[in-house]
């Protein structure tokens, strides 16, 4: 336990030098925690609770719990519409001519947001081999809160002398990694996490907006309605026992299901999270797009951290550069002090005039 809480401190603690972006990290990082997160609140519920409750005969009590929470439960479908003849939602009379909605999701969920929480950090981990502490290696002597002027000026000649050589192929290799992870944020919010629950609970992005449109009205029987769609905290259960003579006898159970208690309210969170973390990644991957086509965008993202140069001189300095090198300055520019990249790019500006002169001897 010790071990897992150093892990998400480990995970969550923000570095000298930062390699993601603001949605970047949120995305990757910080839904694999909440899920995370999650995942020890239900199992701490499953393991140190009673996970399911069934009533039955004293004789059967142990063996219908193990039973019942191991083959499942499930709801009457005729019920789930009509509440007139039902204890709970979808517990009522038998209705022969339609099938059982069977709720074999129940004792999976752990299992489920464990391995979403491993899918959502698969980027940031990815990233995090990829970069290779490339942005570490250029400026983390500069970010230190204390440095002395002679040291600081010897790193930004380096840096200089650095993006002033032609490191096209590398640079761009590293930006279109990037470009990957920010990619593979979009299809696992998309694909490996909205497609995955709507077949995973049954419908779960349409029945439980429903769910979530109640809250607005502060009515909470028609919540309960709603949410006991996905999330029914009463259900039955058939087993079977032998009799006197051996035949086999067939018996309902009406079972609690305490877990979903904490599974509605957990979810009705992450319904609404999930759908921002795909808004926002779907934005961040039109952005990327945008930056690669429009090089007027890149200038204007690099003069944010240089406010004190022309446009024309910004202009300048990038127009033999490719993306992947623009990429790289502009990591930089959000890693060290205003100044110090004011400082750079003027190095930077004086390097290309006098290559211009250079070029006309």
């Amino acid at each position: 336990m010790i071990l897992s809480a150093k892990g998400f401190i480990k995970i969550l603690q923000a570095k000298k030098v930062n390699i993601y972006d603001i949605i970047f990290f949120v995305h990757s990082k910080g839904t694999a925690i909440i899920l995370w997160i999650f995942t020890l609140l239900l199992s701490a519920k499953q393991y140190f609770g009673d996970p399911i409750e069934c009533m039955t005969d004293s004789k059967f009590k142990e063996y219908v719990h193990s039973y019942c929470w191991t083959m499942g439960t499930f709801l009457i479908p005729s019920s789930t519409d009509d509440m007139r003849n039902e204890i709970a939602i979808g517990v009522g009379p038998r209705n022969f001519d339609k099938e059982d909605v069977n709720l074999r999701y129940y004792q999976w969920v752990i299992v489920v947001l464990f391995l979403e929480g491993l899918l959502f950090y698969v980027p940031a981990f990815l990233w995090d081999i990829w970069e290779g502490k490339r942005l570490e290696q250029l400026c983390s002597a500069v970010v230190a809160p204390l440095i002395a002027i002679d040291e600081l000026e010897k790193h930004k000649n380096l840096m200089k002398d650095y993006l002033s050589k032609d490191n096209r192929n590398t640079h761009q290799q590293y930006a279109m990694k990037y470009f990957i992870c920010e990619f593979l944020n979009l299809m696992t919010s998309q694909i490996g996490n909205i497609i995955f629950l709507h077949f995973f609970l049954d419908g779960f992005w349409s029945k439980y907006m429903k769910a979530l449109y109640t809250i607005s009205f502060d009515n909470w029987h028609l919540w309960n309605q709603h949410s006991s769609q996905i999330f029914p905290k009463m259900a039955k259960c058939t087993f079977y026992t032998f009799g006197a003579s051996g035949s086999i006898k067939i018996n309902d159970a009406l079972c609690m299901l305490p877990l979903n208690v904490l599974n509605e309210k957990l979810f009705a969170f992450l319904w609404v999270w999930f759908v921002l973390m795909s808004i926002l990644a779907a934005h961040k991957l039109l952005y990327r797009l945008a930056s690669i086509a429009f090089p007027t965008m890149r200038v204007h993202l690099i003069r944010i951290n240089a406010r004190h140069m022309a446009v024309q001189d910004i202009r300048q300095i990038l127009a033999k550069k490719c993306y992947g090198d623009w990429f790289l300055l502009y990591k930089l520019s959000r890693n060290v002090n205003p100044h110090f990249f004011q400082d750079l790019m003027s190095e930077l500006l004086l390097n290309e005039k006098r290559k211009v002169v250079r070029s006309k001897v």
